[in-house]
């Protein structure tokens, strides 16, 4: 490698001098056109970011045999992908695309389907889109990710987990963090029985971080505190009891604050618990004990239960809804283990091609106007 401190991100692109990687000194990067892409040039990469749209590439056009023409970026990475596998076992590499083309992409897909979705499903760790203002720093979170695992995934994988993921075990709420993350379907049996490492990082990318599971995204964690969106965000500005005490339970491990910042989620629960001791019906107790630890009055949610309701992107809005004003729905890549999606009935209601996917017990409430 260029320089064994810093990761080394190979950005493959057919417009050479368009393409620039702002990561400063954090890392090493190198741009180069496909048809300049050798072994060593994949053998030294923790991430490799392959443009999508590869229009400016003659070699390729000129060939007659259609096999040896990838047409898009996605079709490249995976013949890359498997020339990494096949010469280097314990080397790990990552594989992304770089686009700014997302539509394009999207077109074979429904509308709202996610970035990590659409990774998923073409056997990439993610896709970044060059408008992102936040590509970057993923990209440096990528790349140092791929560096903390290890080539061979130790015997003690439960060890191994818990150094990722950052896990104290001296800290209170361990066990219940704990059981929370084997609830999730960590992939240890594969990763155990020589699975690639890289496993871990796509199991965090598309089934924990983007969903509400083990880790709460701010909205799950205002709604289990009962506080407006705002409120919360207001109180991890400041420097109160408060703050310090949801800092602590603020997930710290590997790959933290890839698509923003999230909570423990058994840590918020015994925290909230402990506040009132145990009286959790008491949602005028919680809410005087967390005002105490902020030092300020704190702006509660009108509904009890609070709802975090998600919008047709799967994204959660800063509006809380009560369960009379929601429905349930079961999107197909929405993990089993993650809480469920909800969003207000008005929005199902108005779009037939989310009543497919509304749960069952549900299905009496969504009424259409023939009827």
């Amino acid at each position: 490698m260029n320089n064994i401190e810093k990761p080394f991100i190979l950005v493959i692109d057919d417009t050479l001098g368009l393409t620039e990687i702002d990561l400063g000194d954090r890392a090493t990067t190198s741009v180069i056109h496909p048809q300049e892409v050798e072994e060593p040039d994949l053998k030294d990469a923790d991430l490799v970011l392959v443009d999508y749209a590869l229009e400016d590439w003659p070699e390729r056009d000129n060939l007659s045999t259609i096999s040896l023409q990838p047409v898009t970026g996605m079709a490249l990475a995976v013949v890359l992908r498997e020339q990494v596998d096949q010469n280097e076992k314990d080397k790990l590499t990552a594989f992304a695309l770089y686009t700014a083309r997302l539509r394009d992409i999207k077109g074979r897909f429904a509308s709202a389907t996610a970035q990590h979705v659409l990774a998923r499903l073409n056997n990439l760790e993610w896709i970044f889109q060059k408008t992102d203002p936040n590509r970057y720093s993923r990209m440096l979170l990528l790349a140092d990710a791929v560096r903390e695992l290890p080539g061979q995934w130790s015997e003690d994988s439960d060890s191994r987990v818990q150094q990722l993921l950052d896990m104290d075990k001296d800290d209170e709420s361990f066990e219940r963090c704990w059981h929370d993350v084997k609830d999730c379907r960590v992939p240890v049996e594969e990763l155990s029985e020589g699975g690639h490492s890289i496993l871990f990082i796509r199991w965090l990318l598309h089934q924990v971080l983007p969903y509400p599971c083990f880790l709460w995204a701010e909205h799950w964690v205002a709604a289990r505190l009962r506080i407006s969106i705002e409120t919360l965000r207001e109180v991890l500005e400041g420097d109160s009891d408060l703050a310090k005490d949801l800092n602590s339970m603020r997930y710290s491990g590997i790959l933290a604050g890839f698509l923003g910042d999230r909570w423990w989620r058994g840590a918020i629960e015994d925290y909230a618990w402990n506040l009132v001791e145990g009286h959790t019906a008491d949602v005028q107790q919680l809410r005087d004990a967390l005002a105490e630890r902020a030092g300020m009055d704190l702006d509660p949610i009108k509904v009890n239960p609070a709802v975090v309701c998600v919008d047709k992107n799967w994204q959660p809005i800063d509006k809380f809804l009560s369960p009379m004003d929601t429905i349930t729905l079961h999107p197909d890549h929405w993990p089993s283990f993650a809480d469920s999606a909800w969003m207000d009935i008005e929005t199902v209601q108005n779009d037939t091609t989310l009543w497919p996917l509304v749960d069952p017990l549900d299905q009496h409430r969504i009424v259409s106007d023939e009827e």
